[in-house]
Formats: structure tokens, C-alpha cells, sequence
């Protein structure tokens, strides 16, 4: 049992040093009326010029950190330079295959996208055009094995964005040209569901915390039930809402403010031994705020027009997917095992939250400090 519980508080632990997290990446895919492909892919060039291994969920756990980091400390217009002269290799991870055979791609431009914390990861946008074969029917994108995880997206010109989440080393399916072609309902959820439940494990360490934070004082089941449907009702409201335009809050505003509500609900597990009558209100507030953050995400990502409803619907399922299978994993190695004892709150229940609380203001103060 102590074992156990060591573990988790190592693991907790260990997330304070995620400054510098290794996010996916972005590829957009479009093919003009003259048949030239554009290819945009967003993604961390600083992690790729470190030889940072894209697995690895934050640059800090790699040896090559302190490059890294001289990188990161770059402005924009120094980073574009390094890159420039790194333009034939930088070449090398436009990989698209159209009938059969690579298309010949040239670099474009190379932009490094503004961040206001200097702490956070930065992306770069590398635009990389090339002339697609005579007849060519559907092309295939490969993420390269130096890049992370991407979300290739595909545009055409009377058609709908066709997202798919693609692995480092691994090959789109094929994308097909033909414009009458339309996927299913169903591959549009599938791949949503997907890309929700990655925004959540691994990728989502601030909400993991917030959902563990939740679970540690509901003794009963129905507790965790009122205050998860609480989260999860305030989140989609904002998600939907965010994704139409109608609110709308910088990312400065919205981080911290997910870090305060990770060290309030640690606090209030500390005062408290039981879930009081108000704590479902104020998990709704703070659903409300982890929704903007959400909402961030599928817009970086895209939605089609079309299927709207049914990605941002699938997006959600795997996002609450992903808090259950939080909720599950912390219950099978904790509550199932201690909740009953009347020691849990002294011994399991406040260490933890102690812990949580501390990575929660620490995320707090840099993310508000920049």
C-alpha cells in the first residue's frame, strides 16, 4: 500500500516540472485549383533543433534540456534565423506521398508564433509548397520520427476539413482529392473522440490534477457523480460557446485562473473531510474556465462546418472519456484500498492535496509571471 501511494505523490510530483511540455503538432494539407499542395505544419522547432525525443512529455526530461532552453531564450526573429539556415533539413519533414511517389517540396516561409509566457512552449509555423502529379487522386502525409504526434488536417476547396491524429513515424490513411468524397458520421466522431481523449491523457496534466483533486474527499459515489456532471455540464458550455465566438478570453487569463481552481479544490480537501453542499457550484465555475481552455484546443484543431455538432459532441465524449478513466485509475489505486479507514483523510486525503496545491500555485505563479 505504501508503495502505491508513494508512487502517485512521485508522479504528482513530478508534473511541477512541466514548464516545458511537448504538445502535438499541427499539419494543414490544401491543394489549390492548379494543383499545387501547401503544406503548414505547426509545431516546436526549439524541441526539434534540441534533438528533444518527441515522446517524451516534457523537453525537461530530456539530456538535451539545457539546449533546449538557449533555444527557447532566442527572439522570434533569432529563432527564424537559425531555421533558415537549417532549411535543407527542415525540408526533410515535409513528407507527402501523391500516386504512388514523394512530392518534390520547397520551404515557403518560416514564422515563429507570438507567446505570452515565456515559460510555455513555443510554436513555429514552417509553410512548405510543392506541385502534386498529373491525375493524383489522394495523397498521404508522414509525420517524421523527429517530429511529436500530429493532427493532419486536410482542406479543399468545396470540401470539408478532414482531421486525422497521427503518431510520430506513422502514415496518414490515404486522403482523397475527390471532392464528392465525404466521410461517414461515424469517422468523424471516432477521430474526435480520439483527439478529446489525448487532450486529457497524457496531454492534459492540469485537469488530471483537478479531477484527482475532486475525487480524494467523495466517500460516496454520488458525491463524485454531482460533482463530475457539474464539471462536465460547465465545460461544455463554455466549449460550445468558445467555438462560436461568443466568449472569448486570452489564454493568460484563462491558465491561471485553471491553476487557481486546481489549488482551491486542494485546499478545501484539506479544511474538509466531506464534500459540503456548495462545492458543486463552485466546480461548475470552475467547468466554466477549463472549458475556455478546451475550447482553445479544437479551435487550434478545427472543426467541420458541416459535422460541427458531431465533432464538437465527440470531442467532449472523449474528453469525459478521459476524466473517467482518471477517476477510474485513482479509485483502483487508492480509494479501493483506504477509502474506509478512518486514517484516509490524515494519511492519503491531505498529503495529496498538499502536494497538488503546491504544483497548482507553482503553475499559478508562472503562468502569471510569465
Amino acid at each position: 500500500m505504501k508503495a502505491v501511494f508513494l508512487g502517485l505523490l512521485l508522479a504528482i510530483s513530478s508534473l511541477v516540472a512541466s514548464a516545458h511540455e511537448m504538445r502535438p503538432s499541427i499539419a494543414s494539407l490544401s491543394v489549390d485549383s492548379q494543383g499545387v499542395l501547401k503544406l503548414e505544419l505547426v509545431t516546436n522547432m526549439e524541441a526539434w533543433l534540441a534533438g528533444i525525443e518527441p515522446s517524451l512529455p516534457d523537453t525537461d526530461d530530456s539530456p538535451n534540456s539545457a539546449i533546449y532552453d538557449g533555444f527557447r531564450s532566442l527572439d522570434a526573429t533569432a529563432l527564424e534565423s537559425v531555421l533558415q539556415d537549417r532549411e535543407p533539413d527542415i525540408v526533410r519533414l515535409a513528407k507527402v506521398v501523391a500516386g504512388g511517389a514523394p512530392v518534390k517540396m520547397t520551404l515557403s516561409s518560416v514564422r515563429v508564433l507570438p507567446v505570452d509566457d515565456s515559460e510555455l512552449p513555443r510554436d513555429t509555423e514552417l509553410t512548405f509548397v510543392g506541385g502534386l502529379p498529373s491525375g493524383a487522386e489522394s495523397i498521404v502525409y508522414r509525420v517524421d520520427d523527429t517530429i511529436p504526434n500530429t493532427a493532419v488536417r486536410l482542406f479543399l476547396q468545396k470540401s470539408e476539413p478532414r482531421v486525422q491524429f497521427v503518431k510520430t513515424g506513422r502514415e496518414s490513411d490515404e486522403l482523397s482529392l475527390d471532392q464528392a468524397v465525404e466521410r461517414s458520421i461515424s469517422a468523424i466522431a471516432l477521430e474526435y473522440i480520439e483527439l478529446g481523449f489525448i487532450h486529457i491523457i497524457p496531454r492534459g496534466l492540469d485537469h488530471i490534477l483537478f479531477i484527482i483533486g475532486l475525487s480524494l474527499i467523495s466517500r460516496r459515489l454520488l458525491d463524485l457523480v454531482i460533482q463530475v456532471t457539474a464539471f462536465t455540464v460547465a465545460h461544455s458550455v463554455t466549449l460550445a460557446l468558445g467555438l462560436y465566438g461568443v466568449l472569448e478570453f486570452p489564454p493568460s487569463i484563462v491558465e491561471p485562473l485553471i491553476a487557481a481552481s486546481i489549488v482551491y479544490v486542494a485546499v478545501e480537501n484539506i479544511w474538509h473531510n466531506k464534500v459540503n453542499r456548495s462545492r458543486a457550484v463552485v466546480v461548475f465555475a470552475f467547468g466554466l474556465l477549463h472549458g475556455m481552455g478546451f475550447a482553445g484546443v479544437l479551435a487550434d484543431l478545427g472543426l467541420p462546418e458541416r459535422d460541427f455538432v458531431v465533432g464538437l459532441l465527440s470531442f467532449n465524449a472523449g474528453v469525459e472519456l478521459g476524466q473517467l478513466a482518471v477517476i477510474l485509475v485513482a479509485y483502483i489505486s487508492v480509494g479501493v484500498w483506504v477509502l474506509r479507514y478512518p486514517w484516509y483523510q490524515s494519511r492519503v486525503a491531505v498529503p495529496m492535496s498538499l502536494l497538488i496545491g503546491v504544483v497548482g500555485c507553482y503553475w499559478f505563479i508562472e503562468r502569471v509571471t510569465g
